[in-house]
């Protein structure tokens, strides 16, 4: 027998004063007594066992004739772990596992001595049942086990219940019909303070009811069916009886041989608002598209009659130019009328090929290093010859007489002349305009400023937009497009610049321009100038102020 262990105990009897020639059987009425102890043990002498007794019997299940005369490596089958000597005295002590005579393992305790009794040779070797302590030992050890196992259980659990409640996803365990689990994320997410509301009651609570069929179908796939489903939407009904959108996903499992589905749903609400603010978006700048193509052609087709008309009216001026009879005076009168409609029509033109030549990034500016001041003073003393009979007082005042920047020279005429064009038509006789330039070294501001009618203050915030216009009644005293300020803001952008505009009802408007003093290096400015226009001629500066003040009845 292997893995055994044992240590010796020798048991010091007295000496037999009175011992006859037969040692044995004297021996043997000695060695009786032992059946009385209750140690299992045995003795043995020169290597032979020749007393068991009874305890040592019951221990290895078996008779005493079977040991008698059998030797203690014979017994316990030692010859694996005995050396070569086969002494019992080398084994160490301890305890090992062995089989009895029924091949029932045991576990025991032996100890040994190699001591003789004075003029003998018997050795004594106790045993002792170990199994209990071992079984008590195994029984700590594995109580102590499951109890580490048990700790490591509830630490693995709840790890998995927080894991399943910081999830943006809400889960749930169903069977189909009715909920048995829900986590606190799939409870808020239906509005439900605590996941136990919603634990017992059925699928069909929560959906809504044109997605019963659609699940109900999926359910049955997956309870006949070991397969996961891809995502699909549904509406949810919330405890507050709100529809929410969202994405769902199953699939099976076997828990204590029942079968069980686990579920997962996303909120997509949001996401459904934002795709149907996305296709909104998508049409209205399709319909924007549309709208911009549809001025630019309608511009390029009324532009071509309307310039023949033009031409047409500026040939019968030069024709009638040095009659002077009633007639002819009458003829130049509606001509003047006439020619002045056109600009209307012409400034309306241009203000909506401009529009969308910036919408769809075409748009151009003619940068070239100017004195900003000279611009806006040149464009101010021509205003002012111009409506001299209009009874409005112009004033222009600056407290820089020169400051060059870069800037599109017609395009800032064509803003200061629209912002005039807005506040000689609102401002009454006797009125006053002022014109004001502040150099503010890294940026020049202008102030356009009147004395009309002024905004409302509904109106003030959408003045830039385009097609506003403060004044929508018919019986309104200046005609207008509401294009003009939407294009004096894209231009002004353009140049890097900003405007605001402040206004008191009744009283006062007043437009605030700020552009960069940026200027441009030598190699620019000559690259710009080769191609720039140069268009400051003072015909053509009244033919501009003709048509951006041709809603303006002189």
């Amino acid at each position: 027998m292997d893995n055994l262990l044992f240590s010796g105990e020798y048991i010091e009897l007295p000496d037999s004063k009175d011992m006859d020639n037969s040692y044995s059987n004297c021996t043997d009425i000695n060695l009786e007594c032992l059946d009385f102890v209750p140690t299992a043990m045995l003795v043995q002498k020169n290597g032979q066992i020749i007393y068991v007794n009874s305890e040592l019997c019951k221990l290895l299940n078996c008779n005493k004739g079977s040991i008698l005369g059998l030797s203690v490596s014979e017994l316990l089958q030692l010859d694996t772990i005995l050396n070569s000597n086969n002494k019992l005295n080398e084994v160490s002590n301890g305890e090992y596992k062995i089989n009895d005579f029924q091949c029932n393992e045991i576990c025991i305790e032996i100890k040994s001595n190699s001591k003789l009794l004075k003029g003998s040779n018997y050795e004594f070797i106790t045993f002792r049942d170990a199994s209990a302590d071992n079984k008590k030992y195994n029984y700590t050890r594995e109580k102590a086990e499951k109890n580490q196992l048990k700790e490591e259980l509830l630490e693995s659990k709840e790890l998995y219940k927080r894991l399943i409640d910081i999830l943006p996803d809400g889960i749930s365990i169903h069977d189909g019909i009715t909920y048995s689990f829900v986590s606190n994320s799939y409870a808020r997410m239906l509005g439900y303070d605590n996941p136990k509301e919603l634990v017992g009651r059925t699928i069909k609570e929560v959906v809504s009811k044109e997605n019963h069929e659609l699940i109900k179908q999926r359910l049955e796939i997956l309870l006949s069916e070991d397969k996961v489903f891809p995502r699909v939407e549904y509406k949810f009904i919330t405890k507050q009886g709100e529809t929410k959108d969202v994405e769902a996903t199953s699939v099976r499992f076997y828990n204590n041989n029942k079968l069980n589905i686990l579920s997962s749903i996303r909120d997509i609400t949001d996401k459904k608002k934002f795709e149907e603010s996305r296709l909104l978006l998508e049409r209205a700048m399709e319909y924007d598209n549309l709208k911009t193509e549809f001025f630019s052609n309608m511009s390029h087709e009324l532009r071509t009659p309307l310039n023949i008309l033009l031409s047409s009216l500026q040939l019968i001026g030069m024709y009638t130019e040095r009659e002077n009879n009633i007639n002819i005076r009458s003829i130049r009168k509606y001509t003047s009328i006439m020619k002045q409609n056109c600009y209307r029509l012409l400034r309306l033109i241009n203000n909506l090929l401009d529009i969308t030549k910036i919408d769809s990034g075409f748009y151009q500016l003619n940068m070239h290093n100017h004195d900003i001041v000279k611009i806006v003073e040149d464009i101010t003393q021509s205003v002012a010859e111009y409506i001299k009979g209009k009874d409005i007082e112009v004033v222009f005042d600056t407290d820089v007489e020169e400051k060059i920047i870069a800037c599109d020279a017609d395009k800032i005429e064509r803003v200061i002349l629209n912002l005039l064009s807005n506040a000689i038509k609102f401002t009454k006789p006797g009125g006053r305009i002022e014109i004001n330039i502040h150099d503010s070294l890294d940026s020049i501001n202008v102030t356009v400023r009147d004395t009309g009618s002024g905004i409302p203050k509904d109106k003030i915030d959408n003045i830039f937009d385009r097609f506003i216009q403060a004044d929508k009644s018919l019986s309104r005293r200046s005609e207008g497009t509401g294009i003009g300020l939407a294009l004096v803001k894209s231009l002004i952008e353009m140049h890097g610049g900003s405007i605001s505009v402040m206004s008191n009802y009744g009283e006062y408007t007043q437009f605030n321009i700020s552009i960069p003093a940026r200027v441009l290096s030598t190699d620019e400015e000559s690259i710009i100038h080769n191609t720039a226009a140069g268009n400051n001629l003072d015909n053509e500066r009244i033919e501009r102020m003709s048509i951006e003040f041709s809603d303006i009845y002189m």
